[in-house]
């Protein structure tokens, strides 16, 4: 039994081309890992909740110092508003507590 050279040399290139994509998905997995330790450079993001509302679905996110409240459905997205995070969390706000005069 005989093997034909061409077969023998397609299994080749294919299987060098399998490792070499390995490799890339490996290098871009291990760097994004690295890259959402690191906290710097780029802004994380960050499910703070979500409804359902029918068929669409009501989103807060977190994305770096801001606040993102959208909605995203078949029809597509609509921005409800943004805000700085502290302002979200209600830093610094008096309006909502009791003053201690009188």
């Amino acid at each position: 039994m005989t093997v034909d050279p061409g077969l023998v040399a397609y299994l080749l290139r294919v299987f060098v081309a399998l490792a070499v994509l390995s490799l890339c998905a490996l290098f871009l997995v291990r760097s994004a890992r690295k890259r959402a330790r690191g906290g710097k450079g780029g802004a994380p993001v960050k499910l703070l909740t979500s409804l359902p509302l029918g068929k669409d679905v009501f989103f807060v996110v977190r994305c770096g110092p801001d606040v993102l409240a959208f909605t995203s459905g078949a029809s597509g997205a609509c921005l409800m508003g943004r805000w700085k995070y502290e302002e979200w969390i209600g830093v610094g706000d008096t309006s909502g507590q009791l003053s201690e005069e009188g």
